[in-house]
């Protein structure tokens, strides 16, 4: 998958989330396991998305 794809993908994810929109946000965190599946070789979007909800360490 392309970069401008994935960032494209995430965008659609987050915009999903901040308009609380949570069936489309389950529907794209499905999509991107399917993506995952598709794509062994690549950087894992669901370990992206998971990381939006994860709080930086200090």
């Amino acid at each position: 998958m392309s970069e401008q794809t994935r960032v494209a993908f995430l965008a659609e994810y987050r915009k999903a989330r901040h308009d609380e929109d949570f069936d489309r946000a389950l529907e794209l965190a499905f999509a991107a396991m399917d993506l995952d599946a598709d794509h062994p070789g690549e950087p894992s979007l669901m370990a992206e998305l998971r990381g939006l909800h994860t709080k930086a360490a200090a």
